[in-house]
């Protein structure tokens, strides 16, 4: 409702939804001329009414509707209309320092004022037409701030939100007070006196006694601050402050005071600026690990301190993942009693192992991110696994996105389980599982093995629910960003050894590896020069069919395979133990040359430095080999050539190698 060129006129559009009457009514009244359309409809604008001239029934709906006499209610209209945009007061409380550190006025608070000087501003506009024309309002001026009171407190608080008293004494006092001091006579003292409690520490002694105080990792409350403070001030003859002002400079100092009552690791988790990453989108890129408590229970047998047996159920198995990023694929991982560095090194181990069962080969990741755990003796193994390691910064848990996957495996899987011991000690006790019901079921508690199997169970479920994914991503994933690790090279980094170093024999190289005796052989020729070398075997207990053997300086490895077993009866022979006995004649027939030109080798280059004379082919094969004559004889055939050369008197070389006692020890 409004008023329209002094007319009450009520707006066609709530006519119609408030169902006074309907569109096809609203319609023929207008062309019937029963009612009286005083302003036409238009875009934003709807065609307003004329109250007076409604007939008598659509007279009633509308005051039932409005629960009154459409002339009373509209009287707050009138200071209503009167409300106008005043964009110097907006600015003016927007732009309002309450403090020296810049802090403005709440938002709340904003609207509050400004509703507040449009409203008064409004009453002025009023107050000068009353004056100039003289309205029916009355003539008494009490009279007249009883009507604007009662006008402003019916105006709609959800568009202007003011907080102008009911009292007309009150209201009119505070209408002159902001006449004559403006905007800030609506502000609110205590805003107005942030800055002369602030004010009350002058001097840089002053500030750093508060702020020396305000950051003290006893965290003292706003009261004990003041306390500890003022004795200070008496000392020195500073002001005194309040335990307000102490929280003002508690909140305006927030961010210095910070690391020093919550610790650098807080501040740097919760304050310092903190970097957006997005994961991988190529499997293999990078690897996050870390080691987890896992919330599952295990009972264990343990000697008390009488040397009774007794059974505990409060035992918590640690678990290693290596994790990869990429859609957070759980690549390898090691359980054990709690986390050491064999432990870490046996994920690490176990991951590049399922590189080998996703892809058909094993791959080398391009980028490791580990904890500080043992860092300086941790470097050297995950050094082996890739030339990039990037350890986490310390304390800064969420930089490393397995953090948070642990909490959501422990959700998914072990939450389940009769055994699950909850979360960490830090979360709440309601999150926490019935201790009573514990106890109840403790007796079926798995054992450690138990334990480690119902682990192993949820990350191989894990990894089946994104392997088709994690596959289908490998196989999108650039040529150039995907580096084989050969298997001789894992068996050196990670292959597990016996404890024992062996010599190699005819019969092969012999380990024993759990009561369990292997036979390995190696068929690279430079491996049997190492006759008095003692190799350490490492090799890998899930296949057994091939190791490696190092020396003792890291500084020789060969593959080794394990030594086929031929039959000894013809009758047993199977498809294929015919080739492997000739691969191994070949190979000593391999070898013999290989010996034999060595030896000769070595005999051409002795006689060549002592000026021998060329030696005939006969005599060559007479002294390479040991030959004898129907009758047994060598020697005297030698000496038989030589003579029919005339050379009967030995040669140097001949005098200092003795060679014919060499022949004979054949």
């Amino acid at each position: 409702m409004e008023y329209y060129n002094n007319i009450l006129a009520i707006e066609s559009n709530w006519l119609i939804n408030s169902g006074i009457f309907s569109e096809a009514n609203y319609k023929y009244l207008s062309r019937s001329k029963d009612i009286t359309i005083l302003r036409r409809g238009c875009r934003n604008t709807p065609a307003l009414v004329a109250f007076d001239n409604m007939p008598d029934r659509f007279k009633a709906k509308v005051i039932e509707k409005l629960g009154g006499n459409p002339y009373d209610i509209v009287k707050t209209n009138r200071l209503a209309e009167l409300i106008e945009d005043d964009l110097e007061a907006s600015r003016f409380f927007d732009e309002y320092e309450i403090s020296e550190d810049g802090r403005h006025l709440p938002t709340e608070k904003r609207r509050e004022y400004y509703a507040n000087a449009v409203v008064l501003n409004a009453i002025g506009v009023m107050i000068a037409n009353r004056r100039a024309k003289r309205s029916a309002l009355g003539s008494k001026a009490v009279r007249f701030w009883d009507v604007i009171a009662e006008s402003a407190q019916e105006i709609d608080r959800t568009r202007y939100p003011h907080s102008l008293p009911a009292n007309p004494r009150r209201l009119e006092s505070k209408f002159k007070l902001y006449q004559k001091e403006g905007y800030v006579s609506l502000i609110h003292k205590g805003y107005t006196n942030n800055n002369r409690n602030a004010a009350r520490v002058k001097s840089e002694e002053q500030m750093s006694t508060m702020l020396t105080l305000l950051s003290l990792p006893h965290n003292f409350d706003d009261t004990e601050v003041a306390r500890k403070y003022n004795q200070m001030a008496a000392t020195w003859g500073w002001n005194s402050v309040t335990a307000s002002t102490v929280a003002n400079y508690r909140d305006k100092y927030a961010d210095v005071i910070y690391p020093r009552r919550r610790g650098g690791r807080a501040y740097y988790n919760n304050r310092s600026m903190q970097v957006k990453r997005s994961a991988p989108i190529f499997p293999m890129q990078m690897w996050t690990l870390d080691g987890w408590k896992a919330e599952l229970l295990y009972q264990k047998q343990e000697i008390n301190k009488k040397g009774h047996s007794v059974t505990t159920y409060y035992n918590n198995p640690t678990i290693v993942v290596v994790l990869d990023p990429c859609l957070k694929y759980p690549i390898g991982y090691a359980i054990g009693t709690h986390e050491t560095p064999t432990l870490i090194k046996q994920a690490v181990a176990n991951a590049i192992k399922h590189t080998a069962e996703l892809f058909g080969e094993m791959y080398e990741v391009l980028q490791l991110q580990s904890d500080n755990y043992a860092i300086s003796k941790m470097s050297d193994i995950y050094s082996k696994a890739t030339d990039r390691v990037t350890p986490a910064a310390v304390g800064n848990a969420k930089s490393k996105v397995i953090e948070r996957w642990f909490g959501q495996f422990n959700d998914k899987y072990c939450k389940n389980t009769i055994n699950w011991s909850g979360y960490g000690i830090t979360s709440r006790k309601e999150s926490q599982p019935n201790g009573e019901y514990l106890t109840k079921f403790q007796t079926q508690f798995p054992d450690f093995e138990g334990v480690c199997k119902q682990l192993a169970s949820y990350i191989e479920a894990e990894r089946a629910a994104l392997r088709d994914q994690y596959l289908a991503a490998w196989a999108l994933t650039p040529i150039d960003r995907k580096r084989a690790y050969s298997y001789e090279r894992y068996l050196f980094n990670f292959g597990e050894t016996n404890g024992h170093r062996s010599l190699m024999q005819g019969s092969g190289l012999h380990i024993t590896v759990g009561g369990q005796r292997f036979d390995y052989e190696c068929f690279n020729h430079t491996f049997r020069m190492f006759a008095s070398t003692r190799w350490e075997v490492r090799y890998n207990p899930d296949d057994m069919s091939r190791a490696l053997a190092v020396n003792e300086d890291g500084t020789r490895c060969f593959m080794l395979e394990e030594k086929y077993v031929q039959p000894m009866a013809l009758a047993d022979r199977k498809p294929g133990d015919a080739e492997q006995l000739e691969r191994v004649r070949r190979f000593n027939r391999e070898h013999d040359a290989i010996i034999a030109d060595k030896i000769c080798s070595a005999d051409a280059t002795v006689l060549r430095m002592y000026g021998t004379k060329q030696l005939t082919p006969e005599e060559e094969t007479l002294s390479k080999f040991l030959i004898t004559d129907s009758k047994g004889q060598h020697k005297n055939r030698l000496n038989a050539r030589s003579a029919k050369r005339g050379n009967t008197t030995p040669t140097p070389v001949e005098e200092i190698f003795a060679v014919e006692d060499i022949y004979n020890d054949y």
